[in-house]
């Protein structure tokens, strides 16, 4: 990943989608397997830690967090953040490709991994990502990865009826999309099952943003209230359907190291 491609953003990012109704939605569900997951005092791996909303909770609940992200902005933004909510002593800021994990953290070893919200869409190559991420885990340790799904229904309906025809079918690429000068890719939950299990034990695939839709559409929901009531209701039930991970805009995938040599 390169540092330019979402330094503009940092400053947008809260206000556009992490202090959303949507966002917050979304963002508590994730939070609800990370609590489940993670245990006080573990020594914690984020990758692509954006504004550090999530390294933020994880501290507050006990957690050591290394938080990395490509983008110095990103992190400015983290650190003013970890420092407003009296955390900072607990979390290590890195900025730091996740492809550079393995030179730039030298040889720590870490109780499990997290990456939220599609940051992992952004690797130049996810089969050495997950084995540089398997190298850094000790054996049982978790993995949560929120992934950005390969077939988005919301996706396809919002921007074809605009007759954005492009962008609608864009996830559809097999070579990927090209933005900002990096190329995200959009791995269904099946092929991101596949290129995880030699090192890990894949043990929840779960959907979010499935009933609810993206964020570009929060302005347009936040007009109906009632109508966001009922689909926050409908998205938390569909957490225990792991077919609706396949048609969703985002996907939850949660495994475990093995203990198995690289």
């Amino acid at each position: 990943m390169r540092a330019c491609a979402f330094d503009e953003l940092a400053n947008t990012y809260d206000a556009t989608f992490t202090d959303t109704a949507i966002g917050r939605t979304l963002r508590d569900i994730v939070w609800a397997r990370l609590g489940a997951t993670f245990r006080p005092s573990q020594r914690v791996l984020e990758l692509g830690c954006g504004t550090g909303e999530d390294a933020v909770w994880l501290a507050s609940m006990g957690a050591r967090v290394v938080a990395t992200d490509p983008s110095p902005v990103m992190i400015e933004v983290a650190r003013r953040k970890a420092e407003n909510r009296s955390c900072a002593g607990t979390i290590e800021f890195h900025c730091l490709a996740m492809e550079d994990i393995a030179a730039g953290l030298e040889d720590e070893v870490y109780d499990g991994v997290l990456s939220n919200f599609g940051a992992v869409n952004c690797a130049r190559d996810l089969p050495a990502l997950v084995r540089q991420v398997a190298a850094k885990l000790a054996p049982g340790a978790p993995l949560i990865w929120v992934i950005m799904g390969r077939y988005a229904p919301w996706e396809w309906m919002w921007y074809a009826l605009r007759g954005q025809w492009s962008k609608a079918l864009r996830r559809l690429r097999p070579e990927g999309v090209e933005w900002r000068g990096l190329n995200i890719s959009y791995p269904s939950p099946g092929s991101m099952t596949a290129l995880l299990e030699p090192y890990f034990a894949v043990k929840r695939v779960a959907p979010l943003g499935v009933v609810l839709p993206p964020s570009y559409a929060a302005g347009w929901l936040g007009r109906w209230p009632g109508v966001m009531s009922l689909l926050t209701r409908l998205e938390r039930r569909a957490q225990h359907s792991r077919a609706l991970a396949w048609c969703s805009d985002h996907y939850i995938i949660e495994a475990n190291r093995l203990d198995v040599p690289l």
